[in-house]
């Protein structure tokens, strides 16, 4: 039983299987967590990069909630 990552390759297109295959681990994480589990990091270095990085993403979404309500108001034709 296999229960890792897997691409579907059509029509044996292995090269566009592989990008996608690059682009999921980089959505999900897996390249920075295995550069970061590679060597110990201490945990005040941890605990301040997981804060800064939670900022970050929580930043970004009410940016673009902010977008998505601009772009609302300027289709209203205000």
């Amino acid at each position: 039983m296999y229960v890792g990552r897997s691409i579907e390759v059509k029509r044996g297109n292995v090269a566009d299987a592989l990008t996608r295959l690059q682009y999921t681990l980089q959505r999900n994480r897996v390249f920075s967590e295995l550069k970061f589990s590679a060597r110990h990091e201490k945990k005040g270095y941890k605990r301040r990069r997981l804060s800064s990085e939670r900022w970050r993403r929580r930043f970004a979404h009410e940016v673009r909630k902010k977008v998505q309500l601009v772009n609302r108001i300027r289709a209203r034709g205000a």
